[in-house]
């Protein structure tokens, strides 16, 4: 065969028109006939303008008749489309030209050549100027080739058998256009194959198919709906109408995907005629509705006639004791009665009986109305009644099953229920036959016993067990042979399996199933996988004892560490000598620990080799150090390897955190008590020095007020008001906060207290006030606390005498409870007042922070401040709720008794 690279060279210089008689062409077209294979040459539109002999003798068409024809012309359909589309795709993507296709070649005699073809494409300044083939008749060749064939065409024979076999058969390729229909369709659909191969099949379904279905919406809509994703088989029945080229007839339509091949991703459908099937059918339905129809004293079945318009014309016991109508109720009365009010709405009962009419008989199930109105499940057999041709009415034959509609629902809840269980289950589960085969498994359970899944069947010998110990259980030993020996159920029996990848514990559950002889005719085998937890608990034993460890080494540095007051030395010397035991090692382990300058060791302590160190500072850069050497052992050989473990190495830096927390806490604690000290002696002698000045300004003050009160004038009068008011108040803050400063140091002892006595003194002391106020204080009964009296009975006296005085326009309306929670009480003042701002809920327990002018409201502004600290120092805490304009609750807990 010419090289195709050669071919297109001479076609783009001499092969180009069967005018131009030159001599260089008349030589180059003597040497292109001289070939023995066909070469042709095709414009841009894939019409012949040139060809040779070999092409005119291989089509049997004369010159003329080709040239200027398309392609398509000599190529049957699919293969012609097939050409172009690789012809397209090359100029597209730029793919190698030198591609061999495989297709059939129609002679004008009528027959088919299979051909091979080589084809180049001509681009000239990249614009597609035509395409140069080389085509070769060929004896046989693989029509498994997929590079362009034409499978219809490969035998006529085949063609043969499927036109003999009474099959309408559509193929379609991947784009689900028509590649090739037998005889039987054209008969079936009276459709020419000449019109409809290589033609858009949903589109001739449209366009002409669905047209000649006695149903063309749901037919089309059906059959359209396989081409969406192609992946679903296909099966329905539908119904030709008679016409001038084809004949009524029942099909049955059945449809596939081609999976592979040469129209892979296409699809098949197969046309069956079930006319006679149909027919007989509906004869025989006939039959029996008339012979129904004649059986009036049936009890089982209502079965009464209807006129062609759908009235009642006659009415059985059965009819009167299903529905409740008796025959002089209904007769006369329209069918759709018994049909529920969405059924008639929705012209349901109109809609049946058309359908009786056209195909003889209809069946129907659903919801139906009795006279009293209430519904039952109605089976519905509607039998259009013919005499001669002519329809005379309906025999209609009506069931209850509303009792088989529940149980059958309920039967398939339950089975579709124990069929999900069963598939959904992480749990392996068998039914087992007496002879150890499983009537049933789950996926799971093929799974855990790791069984193949074209093996044979399961059986409870198939695997070998172990029980808890290792050993290997025999065959009447294990779970399920044991039932049905015993009778007895086993339950959570472990076992072991040994697989490649190492053991698998199973547990094991089963359960007898017994007749109702109480013979036991299966067993019910439940097996988890429980490996992971057997390791998850090894793995926790052990951890556990590490933890024990080290849980008593740090119960022991707690123990120590909480005693607070001992000495540095004496409590890190006791540290030191405890520390060695929780070690691998105690007896060849030795300990140093320091803080700061002081430093204490086990007897045996030297800096050795194999160590671990945990180093900290407290807050005031206080040096912590603990080292933990490991001697050897001369009489142990492998001695030299041993060394500490992850676990011990966390221990001491968790010793050394606990080490680092206690010393922070008592610098801290110290600085704490200094400042305290520091604060309250400035505060006792910032008011014991003030009292001095204090008492000579309000002596002169009252000096002047009482040798000058006559000469002074209104203005004089009032300054000297205003002097005598502000030493007044000096005076109070003074006081006020002397206390602040002495709740600590001052305080009496902690001791129970009852806060109802403590209440009852704080009201005597108020009475006036309250009197004078109007006020309402109404209490719970208030328990007895852990605490300092007269420091709780200041607390009680502020805040009911801040409930009187920012009581608003209104009487005050205070309550007093308590609640238990826990280990304390939350002992609650509430008053009616005028409130407190949200944003101020914080502000008003600080010292000197007033809210109100002293115009408004008098007071220091110390009271609420006091509270919180004389709270603080019974462990406590104190808080107010409040909104403006609607009072305010003041809460404090203090400790129970027995806490």
């Amino acid at each position: 065969m010419l090289p195709m690279g050669d071919v297109a060279r001479v076609s783009n210089e001499l092969f180009r028109n069967e005018g131009d008689d030159s001599d260089s062409l008349r030589r180059c077209r003597t040497l292109v006939n001289a070939i023995d294979d066909g070469i042709f040459q095709l414009n841009a539109e894939g019409r012949f303008v040139a060809i040779n002999d070999a092409v005119v003798s291989l089509t049997g068409s004369p010159r003329a008749d080709l040239l200027g024809e398309h392609v398509s012309t000599v190529i049957e359909g699919p293969d012609a489309k097939r050409l172009e589309k690789a012809i397209r795709t090359r100029l597209e993507e730029g793919i190698h030209p030198d591609t061999t296709f495989n297709l059939v070649v129609e002679s004008a005699a009528g027959g088919r050549v299979p051909c091979e073809l080589q084809l180049s494409v001509l681009v000239d300044d990249g614009e597609h100027r035509g395409t140069v083939g080389v085509v070769r008749a060929v004896d046989d060749y693989d029509r498994t080739n997929e590079r362009l064939p034409s499978a219809w065409t490969a035998s006529d024979s085949i063609a043969s058998v499927i036109n003999e076999a009474n099959v309408g058969v559509f193929v379609l390729d991947d784009t689900f256009d028509v590649v090739w229909a037998d005889e039987t369709i054209e008969e079936y659909f009276g459709l020419m194959r000449s019109e409809i191969v290589g033609r858009d099949k949903p589109t001739l379904i449209r366009e002409t198919i669905a047209d000649r279905l006695d149903d063309p919406e749901t037919f089309a809509q059906t059959v359209l709906a396989t081409y969406e994703d192609n992946t679903s088989v296909e099966q329905f029945e539908c119904r030709v109408t008679a016409g001038t080229d084809r004949e009524a007839r029942w099909l049955e339509h059945r449809s596939k995907p081609i999976e592979s091949g040469p129209y892979a991703g296409g699809r098949i459908e197969l046309y069956y005629d079930i006319t006679d099937r149909k027919e007989a059918q509906r004869a025989r339905e006939e039959s029996e509705q008339r012979f129904q129809s004649l059986v009036d004293a049936v009890d089982e079945y209502a079965i009464f006639m209807l006129d062609p318009d759908g009235y009642v014309r006659s009415w059985n016991k059965g009819a009167e004791r299903i529905k409740g109508y008796s025959a002089s109720e209904i007769i006369g009365e329209h069918f759709s009665t018994f049909y529920t009010a969405d059924d008639r709405e929705d012209g349901v009962p109109e809609r049946n009986l058309t359908r009786a009419y056209e195909t003889g008989t209809f069946e129907d199930e659903g919801w139906r109305v009795r006279s009293d109105g209430s519904r039952f499940w109605a089976n519905v057999t509607i039998t259009a009644i013919y005499d001669e041709g002519e329809l005379q009415g309906y025999a209609k034959i009506t069931r209850d099953l509303t009792e088989r509609r529940e149980q059958e629902q309920r039967l398939r809840r339950e089975y579709e229920l124990s069929e999900r269980i069963l598939e959904t289950s992480p749990v392996g589960i068998a039914v087992v036959n007496p002879d150890g085969s499983a009537a049933r498994a789950n996926e799971r359970m093929g799974e855990l016993l790791d069984l193949p899944d074209d093996g044979p069947a399961y059986t409870t010998a198939q695997r070998d067990m172990y029980d808890e110990n290792g050993d290997l259980l025999p065959i009447d030993q294990r779970p399920v042979p044991r039932v049905f020996e015993t009778g007895d159920a086993v339950t959570d029996r472990e076992i072991r399996l040994d697989r490649p990848d190492g053991p698998q514990w199973l547990s094991i559950n089963a359960r007898p199933i017994a007749n109702e002889h109480g013979e036991i005719e299966q067993v019910v085998e439940t097996a988890t996988d429980i490996t992971d937890l057997k390791e998850l608990a090894r793995r926790r034993k052990r951890e556990l004892e590490e933890r024990e460890k080290e849980l008593d080494a740090v119960q022991l540095a707690t123990n120590l560490l909480e005693t607070g007051e001992q000495p540095a030395p004496d409590l890190l010397q006791e540290f030191v000598t405890g520390l060695p035991q929780f070690f691998q090692y105690p007896e060849r382990t030795a300990v140093c620990v320091s803080v700061g300058d002081d430093e204490v060791t086990t007897d045996t302590y030297e800096p050795l080799e194999r160590r671990i160190t945990a180093s900290s500072s407290t807050v005031n850069d206080t040096s912590i150090a603990i080292d933990v050497v490991l001697h050897d052992d001369p009489s142990l050989a492998a001695d030299r390897t041993a060394t500490f473990s992850e676990e011990e190495r966390e221990l001491l830096e968790t010793l050394a955190t606990l080490l680092k927390l206690h010393f922070d806490r008592r610098e801290y604690i110290d600085e704490l008590q200094a400042s305290n000290e520091r604060l309250e002696q400035f505060a006792y002698a910032a008011s014991h020095d003030l009292q001095e000045p204090l008492r000579m300004i309000s002596s002169y003050v009252q000096l002047i007020e009482s040798r000058y009160a006559e000469v002074l004038d209104e203005d004089g009068e009032e300054f000297l008001a205003y002097a005598i008011d502000g030493a007044e108040r000096m005076r109070e803050m003074i006081d006020g906060l002397l206390e602040y400063s002495r709740v600590e140091t001052r305080g009496d002892p902690f001791e129970p207290v009852d806060l109802d006595v403590v209440l009852s003194d704080v009201l005597a002391d108020l009475q006036f006030s309250i009197e004078e106020h109007d006020a309402e204080i109404t209490a719970e009964s208030l328990p007895t606390v852990m605490g300092d009296a007269s420091q709780l009975r200041q607390v009680f006296q502020n805040l009911l005498e801040n409930a009187l005085e920012y009581s608003g326009d209104e009487p005050p309306r205070v309550r007093i409870d308590a609640e238990r929670t826990g280990d304390e009480w939350t002992i609650s003042v509430s008053d009616s007042g005028i409130g407190i701002d949200v944003d101020d809920n914080e502000r008003v327990f600080e010292v000197f922070q007033r809210l109100h002018t002293r115009e408004e409201y008098t007071g220091t502004g110390i009271g609420l401040a006091l509270c919180r600290r004389i709270v603080e120092r019974h462990g406590g805490v104190i808080w107010v709720d409040s909104e403006p304009g609607e009072g305010a609750t003041f809460s404090f807990t203090l400790p129970a008794t027995d806490s």
